[in-house]
């Protein structure tokens, strides 16, 4: 099946469809659910096309000419050169999960390893602005999620997405990208060599043929394509309009389960997490809970993210190293609001926590900001 996903001439009536102008998604469906095969829709007569209300008059004109010949030839390069295939959802092939939704994709373009797409999947998704809590919880949640063999889908974005997908390959798991754009396009650009790197751990896909360029619309309509192939989703770090509610109001619809990961009531990028956790998604502190959320067996030998996870190796024989290391968090803290707590001078806890960054327990960040390692 996977060198049928190859064969372009085999696919090319597929193609020519998707790429008539004002041939979308719904359109593309219900024309091939109506003929039967994009073969049959180029053969339809102009008095076919009539009978079907739904069909604007310039995509009526646009299939009585005929494929676009050159634009077909274009397309097909432009998957050749990168290593791409081609999959629709006639095909046997077509991931299950993405199937039982009710606005599947049509066709999928991928480079990488279809199979990646029927795996045990989850998304993490989140802001693309993350803090540096929100980049540590995404990478470590990723690894944790490898280490049981479970796959992370995200959306090839800078910020959490590009953490979730780095903390699996760095765990040796699999992982999906799943583009605004066409698979050709690089976007973004400073994830080019990452996208290469998921393609050879798992896949990329788009649900857009070769050459489109990324639009703001096309990323609400990707973000369902996230939520469909996997079981359930993460929100690790977002704003109140953040494109990451996109994709859990996508699951919603989906019947997939939601989670959240909670963060600072003082950040902004917290607010769209907390929303969910008040509306009823899982509060994720950790591996075990979206394992649990998902009905999951998982062993409390193996790794776990989060705060948790990290406050459980940070280590210190000496008492006053001890009292620091209890009131920092995965989340930096400024050294006045740790000396606070602690209810010492500024100046000693400034010492012990140099300290602490020597001994790799605590990590400095600028404006004199600290947090568990």
């Amino acid at each position: 099946m996977k060198d049928i996903l190859f064969d372009f001439e085999a696919r090319a009536s597929w193609l020519a469809l998707h790429l008539v102008p004002g041939v979308g998604e719904v359109t593309l469906r219900r024309l091939v659910d109506h003929f039967g095969t994009p073969e049959a829709v180029w053969g339809a007569s102009s008095e076919e096309f009539s009978g079907l209300p739904w069909l604007r008059p310039s995509v009526r004109r646009a299939l009585v000419r005929g494929p676009d010949i050159a634009a077909v030839s274009r397309a097909r390069k432009a998957l050749e050169s990168c290593g791409g295939w081609m999959m629709t959802f006639h095909d046997d092939c077509y991931p299950s999960l993405l199937s039982s939704v009710s606005d599947p994709p049509p066709v999928l373009y991928g480079i990488g390893d279809p199979a990646a797409l029927e795996g045990e999947l989850v998304a993490l998704v989140g802001s693309r602005q993350a803090s540096t809590y929100g980049i540590k919880v995404a990478k470590e949640l990723s690894m944790s999620l490898a280490s049981y063999n479970i796959g992370v889908v995200s959306g090839l974005a800078i910020g959490v997405d590009t953490a979730a997908h780095k903390g699996a390959l760095s765990g040796g798991g699999i992982t999906v990208g799943v583009k605004g754009c066409g698979i050709d396009v690089p976007y973004p650009r400073r994830n080019v060599s990452l996208a290469v790197r998921i393609a050879g751990r798992g896949a990329v896909v788009s649900e857009f043929p070769p050459g489109v360029l990324p639009e703001a619309g096309h990323f609400p309509a990707r973000n369902r394509i996230i939520s469909g192939l996997s079981r359930g989703v993460v929100v690790v770090e977002a704003s109140p309009k953040s494109g990451s509610l996109i994709t859990a109001s996508c699951a919603l619809d989906q019947g997939r389960d939601v989670m959240a990961v909670p963060g600072s009531i003082f950040s902004f990028k917290s607010r769209g997490t907390h929303y969910l956790i008040k509306m009823g998604a899982r509060l994720v502190e950790g591996v075990q809970d979206i394992l649990d959320e998902l009905g999951m067996v998982w062993d409390e030998a193996c790794p776990v993210a989060g705060a948790a996870g990290a406050r459980g190796r940070a280590t210190s024989s000496l008492p006053e190293e001890q009292k620091v290391l209890a009131r920092l968090e995965a989340y930096p803290q400024h050294v006045d609001e740790i000396a606070e707590a602690c209810g010492m001078p500024v100046s000693r806890v400034s010492g012990l926590l140099l300290q602490l960054e020597l001994k790799d327990l605590v990590m400095s960040l600028p404006g004199q900001m600290y947090q568990l390692k």
